[in-house]
This record gives structure tokens, sequence and C-alpha cells, in this order.
């Protein structure tokens, strides 16, 4: 299969070879070099140019690249020199425009080169190459000189979307969406690591189909990875496979530690050969193995005497206990210099998160096992509980953690509070998770609280275990809040205010929390909810700056956890200016790193269903039916803020594949929020439900807005209201200012088509296509019947019913005229139809 990463290097080498250049395509080991360079032989001999493939052999003979080749080896008698070499390259170069792919260009022999560029010299403005070569190659005189001024272009890491094909074709089946983010996360997105570390995975039982798609049921960091190891480090010499041996062990390493303990030579080669992340900031840089499951497979699979080892060569390049933590070597951050943090490489991105979570488990394994109190106890349960790190015993460090003189009540509180929020998850009560300890001393409980905020935290955490509506009105925090938990009574405080209806009220409790550092997870919670306050008042632009501020803060704090929280507000707030791209790149370290911990799972929700929204109005509408399946089997571990993403998801990947959403699902879902007191996110549901209200539900959405101070919906009122009776200019006028698009925008256009109609008035496409903004009818993929017609045979549809040839067609999608002719003759099959008419008119 072609993933679409290589579909587009593809197209663009196309584009160079057309206007004449040369073409060098670098790539890591498995990244898909020859598979990109063999998809190019039929695209170029449709475009009318002759094609020549060679492959580099090595200099163990002369000439070998000519000597393995069918149709340019010489008969088994015939005297073969670089002047019959160079014969044979001009006869089957002919008299056309002509390329010569060489895979591994590398490893050409001088005397093949030398009759390359002979042939070269003599048809300079005819001829063209394109060459592949590894990361770790480095430059030769040989072929840099035949290729100088070459188009450089490195093979692109596949994407989510890429791997939710790959391995559904590997397994037979649909893959989970974060089943997927995992794997590519873990490989790099190199092809060959996603298909060796998935079928490792399978055979480990590690994943397996429930329901009819592939999970993930098991640690993927234990699963055995010693022959994708070999591979990715089979162009290395000893002294970099000790090198790169040395720093997976350490995880993250200062840059300058890592060249007095190594040297520059060893770090330089290692980078060169994409073995290496490196982490560029002013003050400070570090590096990391890169991809993590070769880091993790090299931790696999070190003896417990070359640990001692590493550490005596630390101790004696650095000092002795110069590095007594590895904590203390972790960069500033990740962020490019002059860059936003989305914007960064994802890969890179997650290699570093991967190896600080590494790091931090290392650390606070150790030092939990030395102590077994709450202070090392902590920050444990939330690699776990918050982070996602599956590889830590959450119920042992529960139940043989003890009471210490030092504790903090604060950190008691803390320690409670997550181990009721664990019991509530593995089905029990919340509550008695708060009261009761089942560790040796039996004394580490949450402090004393009135039961009008204990009521409050049972609703937040445990949405399972009452019905009752509380407000925080209610609530008298001198009375009834303890000081240890003033934290997350500030959260709950905050929520309170959003559902009400009031984002300047939570802003000033937000404006008055003071958080001390040992409080981090609930200032990233906080953070978050002000970027959506921010939001709903209307300060947009301040919104994204404030999560770009925060996500590079995350960096900073190389959390997992923060950084899914950072990204989902920025990614949120890009979304809502109508910038896609952007947010799309700011979710996609957070889709490759994985699920929140399991506490924190509905803040994965906003993920999901952004991300689904997104890869839809993309074309991806696999990728988008399976985040949807993603967020739909996202536990709720506590009630998220302004809940109404899963059905407004529902009706945004239906409007953006089909033209049309049921409309139904998230008014009814709005119904029930009002219901139970949530105010703001039943008007959400409301505002965004895709459909021209009757006069009550609109009347009803007027009256709840009119309640609030949300300026973030008045434009969404405004234009429901235009739906229901405005002209079809004042629905044009009040579908600008819905910058983001989306199914409300698809819904005013059709209604003021219908409106222009019963007018008698014109109605051109492109005034559907203003108001909609975008072409929704184009985009929607073409009912040709209940025949099975493929993707790309509906695509080839289309371009017939366009009037293209079979020969335009071909160069349109860069195939051969042969495979569009096969394409044709299958449509027609499926279709019953006879010609390219009839195909057209069956195909609309």
């Amino acid at each position: 299969m072609e993933m679409f990463t290589h579909a587009r290097l593809r197209e663009r080498t196309m584009l160079r070879v057309q206007r004449g250049q040369h073409v060098l395509l670098s790539g890591d080991v498995g990244s898909g070099k020859s598979t990109v360079l063999r998809s190019l032989r039929e695209p170029l001999r449709a475009a009318g140019r002759s094609v020549v493939e060679l492959s580099g052999v090595g200099d163990a003979v002369a000439l070998g690249a000519f000597l393995k080749h069918t149709a340019l080896a010489p008969g088994s008698t015939s005297r073969f020199g670089p002047s019959e070499a160079t014969e044979s390259l001009l006869d089957l170069v002919g008299g056309s425009r002509a390329t010569i792919l060489i895979d591994d260009v590398h490893r050409l022999d001088a005397a093949s080169m030398t009759v390359i560029d002979t042939v070269l010299r003599q048809h300079p403005d005819r001829l063209s190459i394109v060459a592949t070569v590894p990361y770790a190659a480095g430059s030769d005189d040989r072929w840099a000189s035949v290729l100088c001024g070459a188009a450089t272009d490195q093979i692109p890491a596949l994407g989510v979307a890429d791997v939710v094909e790959y391995m559904g074709e590997l397994l037979g089946g649909q893959v989970e969406g974060g089943l997927a983010a995992a794997i590519a996360g873990r490989s790099g997105g190199i092809p060959r690591v996603v298909q060796k570390l998935t079928f490792a995975a399978f055979d480990n039982h590690a994943i397996t189909n429930v329901h009819g798609r592939w999970a993930q049921t098991g640690v993927l960091d234990n699963v055995p990875t010693r022959s994708l190891m070999d591979g990715l480090m089979a162009q290395l010499d000893d002294q970099l496979r000790e090198g790169l041996e040395l720093i997976a062990w350490f995880g993250l390493m200062n840059v300058t530690h890592a060249r007095r303990i190594l040297g520059d030579d060893c770090i330089t080669g290692l980078d060169r050969a994409g073995r290496l992340a490196v982490f560029e900031r002013p003050a400070e840089n570090a590096i990391a193995v890169s991809p993590p499951v070769l880091a993790n497979s090299l931790r696999l699979h070190l003896s417990p005497t070359r640990r001692a080892v590493f550490r005596a060569r630390l101790d004696e390049s650095l000092g002795v206990g110069e590095l007594r933590t590895p904590e203390r070597t972790l960069p500033a951050a990740v962020e490019p210099v002059g860059g936003y943090p989305e914007d960064a490489p994802a890969h890179q991105q997650v290699t570093v998160l991967a190896e600080s979570v590494r790091t931090k488990a290392s650390l606070w394994q150790k030092t939990w096992d030395e102590r077994r109190d709450v202070a090392s106890a902590l920050p444990l349960l939330r690699l776990r509980l918050l982070d996602g790190l599956d590889t830590i015993d959450v119920d042992r460090v529960f139940a043989e953690t003890a009471a210490s003189t030092s504790d903090r009540s604060e950190h008691v509180g803390s320690y409670a509070l997550l181990r009721g929020q664990w019991q509530a998850y593995c089905g029990g009560s919340f509550v008695d998770g708060l009261r009761s300890d089942s560790g040796p001393s039996g004394t580490l409980v949450a402090p004393e609280m009135g039961q009008a905020f204990l009521h409050r935290l049972v609703q937040q955490f445990d949405p399972e275990a009452t019905t009752t509506t509380l407000s925080m009105a209610d609530v008298d925090d001198a009375q009834d809040v303890p000081p240890a938990l003033r934290g997350i009574a500030a959260i709950v405080r905050v929520e309170e205010a959003l559902e009400a209806g009031a984002p300047d009220q939570a802003l000033d409790v937000l404006d008055q929390w003071q958080g001390a550092r040992m409080q981090m997870p609930i200032a990233h919670q906080l953070n978050a909810l002000r970027g959506d306050a921010l939001l709903m008042v209307g300060q947009v632009d301040d919104s994204i700056a404030w999560s770009r501020r925060r996500l590079s803060d995350a960096y900073d704090e190389l959390s997992p956890f923060s950084v899914r929280v950072a990204a989902r507000g920025l990614a949120t707030a890009l979304f809502i200016a109508g910038e896609s791209d952007r947010a799309l790149r700011a979710l996609s370290v957070v889709l490759r790193i994985g699920r929140c911990g399991p506490v924190q799972s509905p803040f994965d929700e906003r993920v999901f269903a952004l991300a689904a929204v997104l890869h839809a109005r993309d074309g991806h509408h696999g990728l988008a039916q399976t985040l949807l399946d993603e967020l739909d089997a996202t536990p709720r571990t506590s009630v998220p803020p302004l809940d109404f993403v899963r059905p407004w998801a529902h009706a945004e990947v239906a409007s953006a594949l089909t033209g049309a959403a049921d409309a139904e699902p998230l008014w009814r879902h709005g119904e029930e929020l009002w219901a139970t007191g949530r105010r703001a996110s039943a008007a959400f549901s409301w505002a965004m439900t895709p459909t021209t209200l009757s006069d009550a539900r609109l009347n009803r959405l007027t009256a709840a807005f009119a309640t609030m101070r949300i300026p973030l919906l008045a434009p969404v009122v405004r234009l429901h209201e235009t739906i229901a009776h405005g002209t079809t200019t004042e629905i044009a006028d009040a579908a600008q200012s819905m910058v983001m698009g989306g199914a409300i925008r698809t819904a005013a256009a059709e209604a003021a088509q219908q409106r222009a109609t019963a007018d008698g008035a014109a109605y051109s496409d492109a005034a559907y296509t203003e108001i909609a903004g975008r072409d929704v009818r184009a985009s929607v993929p073409q009912k040709t019947s209940s025949a099975n017609v493929t993707a790309r045979e509906q695509e080839i549809i289309d371009l017939v019913r366009e009037g293209l040839s079979n020969r335009e067609i071909a160069g349109r999608l860069f195939l051969s005229v042969r495979t569009i002719e096969s394409h044709v003759y299958r449509a027609m099959q499926k279709l019953a139809v006879n010609d390219r008419s009839q195909l057209a008119r069956a195909g609309s």
C-alpha cells in the first residue's frame, strides 16, 4: 500500500523531475525509500519518460549495478567495460526524456558512478536522476558530485492516519485510534518499525481483536523487539552502538555531558544515522535515543553488569555523584527557538516526552522503594494516573505506602483524592477511597470536610454514584473545604461558574487562586479552564496566546499530562479561530503519546472530538470514524466542563462525510444537560445543532443565551435567527462571522438555498460555498449505487465526469494509463454500464 505521506512525497518528486531537477531522497532504515522510488516508475512512464532502475550493490565488483541489471548486463561471453556499459545505458535511455532511479546510491561502485556521470554529461537537458540514500551514509564525492545541486527531500514519518491504515492492512481489520497513535509514537513513524512492533505486540498478546477492532490489551513497552533493535543499529559500528546503549540507559542526557562522556565523533555519528533526537534551546540542549521503541528495547537487553559499567564511566568522566539523578539533566524545553510550540516536529516531541517519563519513573520508583512514604508515592502515582505510564503498579503503591512524620497535609489530601479516583475508576466507591487507607499505617485518609463539599466531589469524580445537583454556592469555604483540598475546590468553583454561563466570574476565581509548585496538576487544570473562560468571553486571540505559553511551559516540565491539557486548549482556540491546520498540528503530539492517565480520561474527549472533525474535513474518513469510536469508548471518570463534544463531533463528522447530519441527538443532549443544571453545556449543544430550529426551539435557545454572558456564542445564536427568519443575504452575512465553519454553516447554506428558491431568486454554487465556508457538495463522496466502488474508482469517475481522457487522468493522478483503464473497466462492471457517458451519469 502507499501511505498518504509517501504519496505526497512522490507527487512532489514528480514535479521536480518534470522541471528537469535531480532529486536525492534520504531516510531512516525502513522508512520506505525504496518503496517511494518504485512508486515513481509508472507515473514517469505515463508522463512519457524512459525509466532505468539501478541499485547499488557495493564495491566488491566493478560495474556491479550494471551486471545485476537484466537489460544492461552483457551476454555470458561478451566483454563488458565502462565503454560498453555507457553504450548500453545510452541505448536504454533512448532519444527521449529519461530518468534514472538509483536505490542506495551510496553503494554504487566507482565504475558504475563514472558511467552514469558520462551519460549525464552527454544529455544534461533530458536526463534526470532520482536516488535514495540512508541518513548514515554521509556524503561521498563519488556520487555527491554527480548529484550536485539536486533537490533533497527526507522521507517523512508516517502520521497517525497512515499508521491506522497500515496497521489495518497488516492485521486485517479496523484498528483503534489510540493503539495506532501509541504505535506511531513509539515507532517514530518508520514503516518497517511499525510493522515489526505491530507483529511483536500481536505475538505477545499486547494487542488483541476486541469486538471486531484491534485494541491494546497489554503493555507495549514490555514487548520484546530484538530484531527491530538489530535492524535499526545495523549500520552502526561498535563505538556508536555502545554510545547509543549508554544514552538509552540514562534517558534524557545533557548534550554537554554526552560529548564529554562519548566524544564529538560518537554524537555526530549517531545524529547523522538518525538515532538521536536533539532538542535545542538557547540555555541548554539535550539528546535522547530515537525512536522511543529502540531506547526501550536497548534498556530491556542491558545486563546489570553493563549498567554498572555505564555508571562507572559517567563517574569517571564527570566526577562521582555529578549526575546523581537523571532529573537534573532534563532540558529546559523543546520549543524551537523563534517558533510556535505546535510547529516542532511531532516525533521529536514524542521522543522527549517518552524518555522524560521513563527517566522520572526510574528515579521515583527507586525513591519510593527506599522510603515508601507519601512524598515519594505521589509523583509515582501521577506518572500512572495522570500521565498514563502503565508499567507502574498502582495497587501496590497504595497498599505499601505508610504515614511518616514528614507528611504534609496537602500531600496526604492529594494522595487520598487520587486513591478515591482510582477506586471509582476500578468500579469501587470514590468515598471509600477517600476514607479508607489500605496501607500499613491505615491513617492516610482525606481530611474532614463538610457534607456539601463531599457531595460536590462525588458529583465531580464519581458521576454514576449520584444524581443530586448541588451548587458551589452551597459550599462555605471557611467551614466546608479543608485547606489541603483548596486546589480541587478552586477547580470545582471555576467549572461551576463556566456551567452557569458566567466565564467572567470564573476568571475572577482564577485570578484569586495561588497554588504552590507541589500542586502543579491542579495548576494545569486551572490553566486549561482559563483558556476555556477566555474563549467563552470572546477573547480568542488571548486564549491562543495563553495556551501557547502554557504548552511551552508544559514542555519545560516534560509531563505528558500537562502537554495534553495545554495542547487541547490551544487546539480548541485555533479551531475556533479558523486555523484548522495549526489546530491539528497541536493535537498531533497528543494523539501519538496516547491517552491521559485513567483518572483524567475526560481530558481526552475534546482531543478525540476535535481530531475526528479535523480529519473528516481533510478527507481522512477512516481515521475520523476511528477517532469517533475512541471518543465513544473514553470512560467518564469525572464530568468534563462544557460537556457537549461527543454528540457535536458525531454531527460534524457526519456532515463532513455525507453532507447531512442528524441534528436531533445534539439538541436532545442539550435538554438533558439543562435538566441537570449544566446550563452552558446545554446552550452550546443547542447553538451547535446544525438545522433550522423551530420557533419554539429558537426561543428556547435565545432565552437561555440571554441569561448568560457568553459572547462566543453570540454569532452562532445570530446565525440561527437568520436561518429561521432572515433573507439569503442576511444568512450569508451572519455565516461569515463563524470562521471555523462546520455543520451549522452547511445548514445555513441549505436554508439560504431553500429561501432563494421560494422567492424565485437565483442561487449559485458560489453563493452556497460562501455560506458553507467550503465546497461541501464537492467534497462529499458522491453516491454511486449499492455497488462497492472504491475511493480511487470514485475519484476517477469524477474526473471522467469532467471530460478528461484516460491519459489526462493518468497525468493528473500520477498513474499509468493502463492503471486508469483498469480502474475505469472495474467501475463500469460494478455500476453495470457500457460506456464513459453512462459511467459519468451513474457515478453522479
